[in-house]
């Protein structure tokens, strides 16, 4: 381009030139002769150069006015491809980052949020640990300075950093170390990592210097000091059973990048808000943005839904984006990004809450009734992987073939003809309407005694033809269209399951689709859906389920303590089937304790193997985690995770502001 402008102002310089030509050379030479007589100079000054343009025609004038424009926008756009190469944008401090999230706060408490992926990813911000994963994923200091380790693997001893302050001002001590860990181990309190400081004891050496000392090697131990600390001075008036209702546990004061600020909420309670500020005293580089605030939805559609708002450009970022809603959310100036999240989605087996599960064999042609192929396929676009176990992926012990089992409907259907008798969906739909009238029969004549028990009037025609109709139409909600057969026992029990999910369009599906294929095999299920604020309170707390479909974070590391080991049946431990099996508690515990890496990766194939045989659980698939944000928002690094909250490791970086700086 270049090039060409020159060529293109030499030719204009040509015609010029050949213009001035035409003039007899003697006449140009006179007045050039006139001048330097009448001026003594044979250099014009400046001034003096105006009245060149009185030796030009209009032509002339109109070509060189061309030829100065043309050379000012050359000189522009080398500049400007000069700044580009030049001039680097770089991040300030400033501006805000909105979240929209699905749910509400409860606890920001790091000894309580481990049961609240919301809780999780507020305490993240706001404490800090002894320990923490960077951007990287690798397990290195934050309150800590370094560790060292005694020869036999149970003493750990930190020097702790002196330039810590909480966000009240006040100076961070090993005391504050020794509250936080004698707190999570106290009955009283209750609190989620209870069993993870299980013989642990810990002391203070000096007001920076901490030791713990193990009962038993714990291979697993530095990663649960990732644990956030609190500050003993705000909570040492707090009763133990009290804590989990302190005001301190909405209003948190820690010593991560971000402090609270203010939060907000409706009539009801629900926390609508909430926003964090920068604080300018973290003890390693502060973060650039100003703000970071949530904004909390019931739901993801909808006019007043989370995508809506994000679409709508209201808020920045979206903390989960379910699969089956992705192409709602992708647009452009929008970034998906999906780190790694060692994660799994299964079916559990609560063995006590339905006594038809206690048959191995109905559970066996359950999972094989099971296509985990359609259910990736149809939920998740194949964005994720089946397993058949709960050692995933990419971690010690995994053994891609324990547990499988193969899909056949005709092998399930045979194992339940040996106790369940077919019926007809026909002959059990005039069964199940005959119980219904039954009920209203019965109601009725209730309802028309007197105090002494005689009836006083029956029903009429009306009466009874609208109960008809009632029935009728509970009949085709509760009974499925496709089903083709029933089971019942000898003793006429019909072989019922009731299904239990968070009301979510991914394990929406996954429900829909697993109910149908158990309707190939003659079990009638019931799905019940509910609302994430209120699934903890009525189905986890409770384990009121015959079967849950949930997903589990498995977190740092495979080991299957909080899911499996029979410590961890009752909230909020988090073995879901209620697995008791003192050989596979055996068999955690080992491995916890092991330290050579071979021998641990047997003792989880020979837990694998054992968990195989019993099947308390089908495992369906291992999803990826995703999650949107604008463009605006730059500074994200992190591509592996072992929770959601995770995401928030390199969230110092986190810029949404720059300025120009040059760079020779």
């Amino acid at each position: 381009m270049v090039s060409s402008l020159f060529s293109y102002l030499r030719n204009i310089i040509v015609k010029i030139i050949r213009r001035c030509r035409a003039r007899p050379i003697k006449s140009v030479q006179h007045d050039f002769k006139l001048l330097q007589r009448a001026k003594g100079r044979f250099w014009p000054r400046l001034s003096q150069l105006w009245h060149v343009r009185r030796l030009f025609s209009p032509a002339e004038k109109n070509i060189i006015r061309v030829s100065f424009l043309i050379l000012l926008l050359s000189l522009i756009w080398a500049g400007w491809r000069f700044a580009g190469s030049h001039l680097i944008q770089s991040p300030v401090n400033g501006g805000r980052y909105v979240e929209a999230v699905i749910g509400s706060p409860k606890s920001i408490n790091p000894i309580f949020a481990s049961t609240n992926d919301v809780d999780m990813d507020i305490a993240r911000l706001v404490f800090s640990g002894l320990l923490r994963y960077d951007a990287k994923h690798r397990l290195v200091p934050d309150l800590a300075v370094k560790y060292d380790l005694s020869a036999d693997k149970k003493i750990y001893t930190f020097e702790l950093r002196r330039d810590v302050l909480w966000h009240d001002g006040s100076p961070f001590t090993s005391k504050d170390v020794q509250f936080t860990i004698e707190a999570i181990q106290n009955p009283a309190v209750n609190s989620p990592l209870f069993v993870s400081f299980q013989g642990v004891s810990i002391s203070t050496i000096d007001d920076y210097t901490v030791r713990f000392v193990l009962q038993e090697p714990f291979s697993q131990f530095l990663s649960v000091l990732t644990v956030g600390i609190l500050p003993e001075h705000a909570w040492f008036d707090v009763p133990p059973e009290q804590m989990r209702f302190s005001n301190l546990n909405l209003q948190p004061i820690g010593t991560g990048p971000f402090m609270f600020k203010k939060l907000a909420k409706d009539d009801t309670g629900y926390v609508y808000s909430y926003e964090l500020e920068r604080f300018n005293k973290y003890f390693r580089q502060p973060p650039f943005l100003d703000e970071f605030i949530f904004q909390f939805f019931l739901e993801y559609e909808g006019p007043a839904g989370a995508i809506e708002a994000f679409r709508g450009q209201k808020v920045d970022g979206l903390n989960f984006v379910p699969h089956t809603l992705r192409d709602k959310v992708e647009r452009k100036r929008v970034v998906l990004r999906t780190p790694q999240l060692p994660q799994y989605t299964a079916l559990f087996f609560n063995q006590d809450n339905q006594p038809i599960l206690k048959e191995k064999s109905t559970r066996t042609a359950l999972a094989k009734a099971v296509d985990k192929e359609k259910i990736l396929q149809q939920v998740l676009k194949n964005e994720g992987s089946v397993i058949n176990g709960p050692i995933l992926p990419g971690f010690i012990g995994y053994d891609a073939n324990a547990g499988k089992i193969a899909h056949s409907i005709e092998e399930a259907n045979k194992l339940l003809d040996e106790k369940w008798t077919r019926v007809t969906s026909e002959s059990y739909r005039e069964k199940r309407k005959t119980e219904l009238w039954k009920i209203w029969e019965d109601g009725q004549r209730a309802a028309s005694s007197t105090p002494a028990g005689t009836a006083t009037s029956t029903p009429d025609e009306t009466a009874k033809q609208k109960a008809e109709a009632d029935i009728n139409s509970q009949l085709d909600s509760e009974l499925s269209t496709p089903q083709t057969f029933y089971r019942q026992d000898k003793q006429g029990k019909t072989l019922e399951l009731n299904l239990v999910t968070i009301k979510n369009e991914e394990y929406r599906k996954a429900a829909e689709i697993v109910a149908g294929l158990w309707q190939e095999i003659g079990v009638k299920t019931n799905l019940k859906f509910y609302e994430a604020k209120e699934f903890s309170r009525e189905i986890l707390k409770p384990r009121n389920y015959d079967i849950l479909l949930y997903g589990e974070i498995v977190g740092d590391d495979p080991d299957p303590f909080p899911f499996w080991h029979s410590s961890q049946i009752d909230y909020p431990g988090l073995n879901l089937s209620k697995y008791l099996n003192r050989n596979a508690d055996a068999l955690i515990e080992k491995a916890r304790t092991a330290t050579n890496e071979d021998e641990r990766a047997g003792l989880y194939k020979k837990f694998q193997e054992l968990l195989a045989s019993e099947l308390p659980a089908v495992f369906l698939y291992m999803p990826t985690y995703t999650y949107a944000t604008t463009d605006r928002v730059n500074g994200l690094g992190v591509e592996r995770i072992s929770r959601p909250a995770d995401r928030f490791a390199d969230v110092t970086g986190w810029y949404v502001k720059t300025k120009g700086q040059w760079q020779w």
